[in-house]
């Protein structure tokens, strides 16, 4: 008898084991659309898990770890906008035809719900697990605006869709469900940062998106920020989620060995502070631009008659550029000065350490290094450099200029943009008067020849490359005109200077200067002498030029 009954006991028992295993693998009522029609906020987000031991199951959901490159991002292609996920799910996950995808927006305080058809979503398995696999998932994001969005997953597949509780959701509120991160998408910043007006090589600035990145057709994950200054180095260094939002870090450093590109970084107008920069956020669904300063120098533009005195850089450098790196790198800063030509484009010191005096070295240039923001470059009156300078532009060469900046340990910290050094001379000069003194009577009425009495500075010179001419012509005959006293002009052994004809005056390649040797010459006046005892003939000059061919040519 109690054999029997420890019998009867023991069936029981199997029959409510066996009856506990069938219902804790009943896979419970299905959630449908239906389930998911109103929101009035978002869902915390599913975060799946990789477990490193191969003997443990990983858990489903959306994977966001930027150090294994399971990065949420964006690409353009022709079909349009596309967000991609990862998501860790079941290694035949494509298998399942239970799986419905949502999508919660959110547009200032207003939560609508999208559901989306298989034809806008694309699952594509990225790589196999022992009963799991890493997936991407593909959201077709083509006409949809909202502030925010977050996409849900939900499938009840027995066999390939997700468990009953999943990731954060272990309270079984979203049975059968994977949902991701909120997401920044038409307004992923609520202010976009503002760059510095006058930003200097060496600064380091910090950004935070809740946005994805951006992926380009190639499947190539770049930077969201582009900057058209190739000292500017963007960097994502991190993509988290923070209070149920995806934040995507970059960093953007500056790269000191880029910062000496004349052709890049010269200022386009010699009015502005620095060179002109544009950084695009090129996040698919909300491209945004700015532009600002960057570097803080303005290009030096001289006259000839600059070179007559002192000239100093002082009013080139912006003062908040000046404030910034102190405020940045200190006070305990200092400074050198280099320069560069379009023939030798390397930059090297505007004073040697020596002072030797060699041709590339100019020890004229006062203050061409000191303590930073005390003391400013200035070159003295017919400064050696700005000489150099003017005879380089004479040639067709660009002449450029650049400070760098040092901590007490003499590193290097920050550059300001490199500019442009020019001197503007006429490409034409000649003589406003050329005196011939007094006409003696012998002269006049007897006729002769005088020479200028200021055949000193009595020079015409040429500031052009190439080959070319100047020729000369008289104006109008006055009352006064010399050809009154049956006189005229000529130059060297050239042939009298006319108004009906140009006289070549001079011909020649390149920069020069030549002596004009002006002669009066008088045939011999035989009338009663003018009034009027002073006479002058204006004279009209024209330079005519032809560029050096090149080599090809």
């Amino acid at each position: 008898m109690r054999k029997q009954l420890f019998t009867y006991q023991l069936y029981l028992l199997l029959f409510f084991t066996c009856g506990l295993i069938y219902f804790s693998f009943d896979p419970g009522p299905t959630a449908h659309a239906a389930d998911i029609t109103t929101v009035t906020d978002f869902a915390p987000w599913t975060e799946g898990y990789r477990n490193p031991d191969p003997d443990k199951r990983n858990e489903y959901g959306y994977m966001v770890n930027s150090n294994n490159n399971n990065i949420i991002n964006e690409t353009n292609t022709s079909n349009g906008i596309n967000l991609n996920f990862r998501v860790l799910a079941h290694i035949n996950w494509d298998q399942s035809t239970n799986t419905k995808y949502y999508l919660l927006l959110k547009s200032g305080a207003t939560f609508r719900v999208l559901t989306l058809t298989s034809n806008q979503v694309t699952r594509t398995k990225v790589k196999d697990y022992s009963r799991t696999a890493l997936w991407n998932v593909s959201v077709n994001m083509s006409g949809i605006s909202a502030d925010q969005v977050q996409l849900v997953l939900f499938d009840d597949s027995i066999f390939y869709g997700f468990w009953k509780k999943n990731g954060v959701a272990y309270d079984g509120t979203y049975s059968y469900t994977l949902v991701s991160p909120v997401i920044g998408w038409n307004n992923p910043a609520s202010s976009w940062p503002k760059f510095s007006s006058q930003t200097y090589a060496g600064q380091t600035t910090t950004l935070t998106l809740d946005a994805p990145d951006f992926q380009t057709n190639s499947n190539t994950l770049t930077n969201v920020l582009a900057f058209d200054n190739p000292v500017f180095v963007p960097n994502l260094t991190d993509q988290k989620v923070v209070d149920n939002t995806l934040q995507s870090d970059y960093k953007i450093t500056t790269d000191l060995s880029q910062a000496e590109q004349v052709n890049a970084l010269v200022p386009q107008t010699d009015t502005l502070f620095g060179r002109q920069t544009t950084v695009k956020y090129q996040l698919p669904s909300s491209p945004t631009t700015q532009t600002f300063q960057y570097g803080g120098l303005k290009n030096l533009i001289l006259t000839s008659t600059d070179l007559t005195q002192p000239v100093s850089t002082k009013a080139n450098l912006a003062p908040d550029w000046i404030n910034q790196v102190t405020t940045e790198l200190g006070s305990n800063l200092t400074y050198r000065w280099f320069y560069a030509t379009s023939e030798d484009p390397d930059f090297k010191k505007l004073v040697k350490d020596d002072s030797s005096g060699d041709s590339d070295d100019y020890p004229d240039s006062q203050n061409s290094s000191g303590t930073f923001g005390q003391a400013w470059l200035t070159f003295p009156k017919d400064s050696k450099f700005l000489n150099f300078v003017a005879t380089q532009n004479q040639q067709g060469h660009q002449v450029y200029l650049l400070m760098k900046i040092y901590d007490q340990s003499d590193n290097l910290k920050a550059l300001t943009n490199p500019i442009l050094v020019q001197v503007t001379t006429p490409a034409l000069q000649v003589p406003d008067t050329i005196n011939f003194d007094t006409i003696g009577t012998t002269k006049l009425y007897g006729g002769g020849q005088l020479a200028s009495q200021s055949s000193a500075t009595d020079q015409l010179t040429v500031n052009t490359a190439g080959s070319w001419q100047v020729a000369a012509t008289l104006g109008t005959e006055s009352t006064n005109s010399i050809r009154k006293l049956n006189g005229w002009l000529s130059f060297g052994a050239g042939q009298p200077l006319s108004a009906d004809q140009a006289v070549t005056v001079a011909s020649g390649t390149g920069p020069k200067t030549l002596p004009l040797n002006a002669k009066l010459n008088l045939k011999g006046y035989h009338h009663a002498l003018p009034t009027n005892r002073n006479f002058n003939e204006t004279i009209t000059w024209n330079l005519t030029t032809q560029p050096t061919p090149s080599a090809t040519e």
